[in-house]
């Protein structure tokens, strides 16, 4: 089998303009990968067409598809969203989903909502009654956690925001809270005093974990918070490829680590990084995506002991997952996208990349 063409393009999903101001997801890239036996691959981002036409076809066509490691290698893994495509190849040639062929350790995850209400990115505009509410709705519609911004101006406001929504769900039995700072940018990184003070306070009100609480840079500083407090400390969500995370092991800067299926380098490469994690005791959870973006991670996470959860980033409350992706179903042979049942979403079973698009479609919705 070779690969034959590269294409990289977007589907618009036309809904009314109240229900994208909701958040409703509409807008998908699509990376398309044929081959000489009439099997294609699909990935879920779009490619730049100079990168597509000057870079990756004058690497892959005429390749094996089935050749993961050699192309990356010949540079992949900077462009994750085409290895995607090429394991869904892969898997629809043998007749398997992703996950069973990196080693296929369960066929569910428990998923947690990673929460962003509209308005200021700050969430300082959102009352925290109105944040306890929507956790207590996303609860009782079955969801185990909820993962929500530290990014107030004072942080201790995020501190009373969790202490109002723990008195209305109840204990972490019932549902797990997760912080994240995502320092990541001027005016948004915690100093190390800031930083040691919010570990404390969000662990007292026993919050899961603690994201990039600290300049994404500082690995002194990660393993010396990591070290002083009891609450598990993640990050890793930018970085790519396989040596920067065993530099975040060996310095012992994170409880868990946390790359992303586009971020780190694709699928292969997380396997790595979860490899290596598991060899020093440590969780490898998943930077999350949402509606298409989410079939690479699930297929990955079915694959890896070391991770427990599924982000499903980002919703917009009061929406729930499924009503947010709706709009996908128009491009789908058989919606919907994914199952989701008391908390858990189940990992798509159909070969490749699980999610069988409809070619009509695609041709319809075209931009």
């Amino acid at each position: 089998m070779k690969i034959t063409d590269i294409e990289s393009f977007s589907v618009r999903v036309p809904i009314p303009q109240e229900e994208a101001a909701k958040g409703k997801i509409h807008h998908f890239g699509i990376v398309r990968i044929s081959t000489d036996e009439g099997i294609q691959g699909y990935g879920f981002r779009g490619i730049d067409a100079n990168t597509l036409e000057n870079t990756v076809k004058p690497a892959l066509i005429g390749q094996d598809p089935f050749a993961i490691e050699r192309h990356l290698e010949a540079g992949l893994i900077d462009w994750p969203m085409v290895e995607h495509a090429l394991w869904d190849l892969i898997g629809k040639a043998v007749g398997q989903p992703v996950y069973k062929l990196l080693g296929g350790y369960k066929d569910k995850v428990k998923a947690y909502l990673t929460c962003v209400w509209q308005g200021k990115a700050d969430q300082s505009d959102q009352p925290y009654q109105r944040q306890a509410e929507h956790a207590a709705y996303f609860q009782q519609n079955g969801f185990k956690a909820i993962k929500i911004r530290a990014w107030r101006p004072n942080p201790l406001d995020d501190v009373d925001a969790v202490k109002m929504i723990r008195e209305r769900v109840g204990g972490k039995d019932k549902l797990e809270i997760m912080i994240d700072r995502t320092a990541n940018g001027p005016g948004w990184v915690w100093d190390y005093d800031t930083a040691y003070l919010m570990a404390n306070k969000l662990y007292e009100q026993d919050v899961t974990w603690l994201e990039e609480p600290l300049d994404r840079k500082d690995l002194d500083g990660l393993t010396r918070l990591t070290a002083a407090t009891k609450i598990p400390i993640t990050g890793g969500e930018a970085e790519r490829g396989t040596q920067i995370f065993r530099e975040f092991l060996v310095g012992k800067c994170f409880d868990i680590v946390q790359p992303d299926a586009i971020g780190a380098g694709g699928i292969f490469t997380i396997r790595k990084i979860s490899a290596i994690a598991e060899s020093f005791g440590i969780p490898c959870i998943l930077h999350g995506s949402h509606s298409l973006g989410l079939a690479a991670p699930l297929q990955i996470i079915g694959a890896l002991p070391n991770c427990p959860w599924m982000e499903i980033a980002i919703v917009t409350p009061p929406l729930l997952p499924w009503e947010q992706w709706e709009p996908v179903n128009a491009i789908l042979k058989n919606p919907p996208l994914y199952e989701i049942e008391d908390g858990y979403i189940k990992i798509p079973q159909k070969p490749g990349l699980g999610v069988e698009l409809n070619e009509d479609a695609l041709k319809e919705y075209l931009v």
